[in-house]
């Protein structure tokens, strides 16, 4: 029997298309059962982020996301956060990376505490129609004590999937996305793996070939848990690339 080969180059396609349908599916199916919801909490919250890129001619990009969040209406304090990150494309349907996060966030009684996440994760992508497909895989995992190794078993070891559509409008500067982005823990043991997920769509304005500002709006709902959050967040983003 003839055996069909294809070449990595049409297996990542193929995968990608497929997300692509998963994608539009779960997005339809997302924004049709919101309304349905029952028993959520909801709060309106603001995210400003600042962000600093360079890419190297060997494949490297490096980052640095400076992040201030609101919450409770946008009236409250909720954190800071700093992400370092770094890339590299192997392929160029083909991206992995990963970085660290220290942040600084606010308990209910409005005490600063430190807390910090690394990150690894690798990412696929496909153009089609002049629509840009990418779908990434992020392993994320949280500790409060950066100097202490014995602690980092108690965290919380989160698994993240993104699928996104970008696409540029022709003659303008303008780039409109949507992304869908659930999340859970791995090493929780009640057998829920799943705990939120994010719809978010926005667009992005070129100032210059090295300035970019970009507003969202992001949908996040928790799942699993008594009295889920539903949260409603603006973001506010700027983008210079050196």
């Amino acid at each position: 029997m003839a055996m069909i080969w294809m070449s990595p180059w049409g297996m990542m396609g193929t995968m990608i298309r497929a997300a692509r349908h998963i994608f539009f599916l779960s997005l339809v199916l997302a924004f049709s059962t919101l309304s349905t919801l029952h028993g959520q909490q909801k709060d309106f919250q603001t995210w400003f982020e600042a962000e600093v890129e360079k890419s190297l001619k060997n494949g490297l990009d490096l980052s640095g996301e400076f992040e201030q969040r609101l919450y409770d209406n946008s009236t409250r304090y909720d954190r800071t956060q700093l992400t370092l990150s770094a890339s590299y494309d192997p392929l160029y349907y083909l991206s992995v990376g990963g970085g660290l996060r220290f942040l600084t966030a606010a308990d209910k009684d409005g005490d600063l505490h430190p807390a910090y996440r690394i990150h690894a994760d690798a990412s696929g992508k496909y153009t089609e129609w002049g629509v840009d497909f990418s779908l990434r895989v992020r392993f994320q995992y949280g500790f409060e004590e950066f100097f202490y190794i014995t602690s980092f078993s108690e965290n919380a070891f989160v698994n993240r999937y993104r699928a996104k559509a970008a696409y540029h409008i022709f003659g303008t500067r303008f780039d409109v996305f949507a992304s869908l982005e659930p999340w859970g823990l791995i090493n929780n043991y009640d057998g829920r793996f799943f705990k939120k997920v994010r719809y978010s769509a926005g667009g992005t304005y070129n100032l210059n070939f090295q300035s970019q500002v970009g507003i969202r709006y992001i949908i996040e709902d928790e799942f699993n848990r008594l009295n889920p959050l539903q949260s409603h967040i603006l973001v506010f983003s700027y983008t210079y690339k050196l």
